[in-house]
C-alpha cells in the first residue's frame, strides 16, 4: 500500500508539475500575442537617395505603441526593375520613444542598378515579426489640395510660371526658341503659338500614364466683344519646328512636359494657312480643353484660370 501511494503521490505531483508548466507556456504565449498587437511603430517622412547602387532610405520612426520595440531589418524594394535587398539592425524604441534616421544616421541598403529616378518601398521588421510601412515624405505638389486647385482641378496640373508664347521665325519654326515670351500680354497681330507646362498628379494613387489626344486644344474668350479664338495642340521637335502631323502626347506620373498650341486645324498643320493670332484688342480668358487617356480609360479635364491681355 505504501508502495502504490508513493507512486499515486509521485504521479500526482508531476501532472500537476505539467500543468503548470503547460499554463506558464500559454500564458506567456499569450502575453507575446498581446505585446505583438500593442506594438505600433510609425515610420514617417521618407525619402530616398541613390549613389553607386547604394539606396540611402531617410526616415523618423515613433513608438507610438504602450510596449518597447526593436527594428531589426530594413528591406527595400526598387519597384522599377522588381529588385529589393535589406539590412540588418538593432534599433530598440521605448513607448513614446522619436528617432530621426535622417543624415549620418541614415540607411543604406545596396541594391543592384538601383537609380534615382526609379520608384521604390521600403519596410522596417520588428522582433516580433510586425512589419512598418515608410510612408513617403509628400512633395510639395502632393500635400496641399488648395495648391491643386490653383494649378487646375483634375490629374494635369499647369505651371503658370512658364506660360508662353511664340512667334514664327518661318512658316514651320519658331521664333526666340526655347524661351519664347512671356504670355499674360500678347501682340493682337501677330500669329502666335501658346506653350503650355503641363505635370501628370494621377490623384488615383496608381501613377497612371496620361495621352493627349489631336482634339486637345487652347480656347480665348474676349467678353466684351464676344469672339473667340481657338489652336489645336501641336507636336515641337527639339529644334523648334512645329510637325505637320501630330502624334499623342504621353506624359507619365510627376513627368513633366511641354506642350505647344498652334493649329487651326484638328491634327494638322500645314503653315501659314493654319497659323492663328488673337486679332482682337482687350482682355481675354484662356481655357485648356485637353481631352486623351489616362491608361485604358477616357480622359477630359478643362483648366480655365489663365487670362491674357492682347494689343
Amino acid at each position: 500500500m505504501l508502495i502504490i501511494f508513493m507512486v499515486s503521490t509521485n504521479v500526482l505531483l508531476w501532472t500537476f508539475s505539467q500543468n503548470a508548466l503547460y499554463t506558464q507556456a500559454v500564458k506567456d504565449e499569450n502575453q507575446k500575442f498581446a505585446d505583438k498587437l500593442n506594438e505600433n511603430v510609425i515610420a514617417s517622412n521618407g525619402t530616398y537617395s541613390v549613389d553607386e547602387d547604394e539606396v540611402t532610405v531617410e526616415a523618423t520612426l515613433s513608438n507610438a505603441g504602450s510596449v518597447a520595440a526593436q527594428i531589426i531589418n530594413l528591406w527595400v524594394f526598387d519597384t522599377s526593375i522588381q529588385r529589393y535587398n535589406y539590412t540588418s539592425l538593432n534599433l530598440n524604441l521605448n513607448p513614446g520613444n522619436v528617432t530621426n534616421l535622417t543624415g549620418e544616421n541614415a540607411i543604406m541598403v545596396a541594391i543592384d542598378d538601383a537609380d534615382s529616378t526609379h520608384d521604390f518601398v521600403s519596410w522596417f521588421v520588428t522582433a516580433r515579426g510586425n512589419t512598418v510601412a515608410i510612408e513617403e515624405m509628400q512633395t510639395q505638389g502632393e500635400q496641399v489640395i488648395v495648391a491643386e486647385v490653383a494649378q487646375g482641378i483634375g490629374y494635369l496640373g499647369m505651371d503658370f510660371d512658364e506660360f508662353r508664347y511664340f512667334k514664327y521665325a518661318s512658316n514651320f519654326d519658331l521664333a526666340d526658341w526655347p524661351d519664347g515670351s512671356g504670355s499674360y500680354s500678347v501682340p493682337a497681330a501677330d500669329l502666335i503659338v501658346f506653350r503650355m507646362k503641363l505635370t501628370n498628379y494621377d490623384p488615383s494613387g496608381n501613377k497612371r500614364t496620361l495621352s493627349l489626344n489631336s482634339h486637345s486644344l487652347v480656347w480665348v474668350y474676349f467678353p466684351t466683344v464676344g469672339k473667340q479664338v481657338y489652336w489645336y495642340v501641336v507636336n515641337v521637335n527639339a529644334s523648334g519646328t512645329v510637325q505637320s502631323t501630330y502624334s499623342d502626347i504621353s506624359i507619365g506620373y510627376k513627368e513633366t512636359v511641354y506642350v505647344y498650341f498652334a493649329s487651326s486645324s484638328d491634327g494638322t498643320f500645314n503653315g501659314l494657312g493654319d497659323k492663328q493670332k488673337t486679332g482682337t484688342v482687350g482682355p481675354a480668358a484662356v481655357n485648356l480643353l485637353l481631352l486623351g487617356n489616362i491608361d485604358s480609360d477616357l480622359y477630359g479635364q478643362n483648366i480655365p484660370f489663365v487670362s491674357v491681355y492682347s494689343s
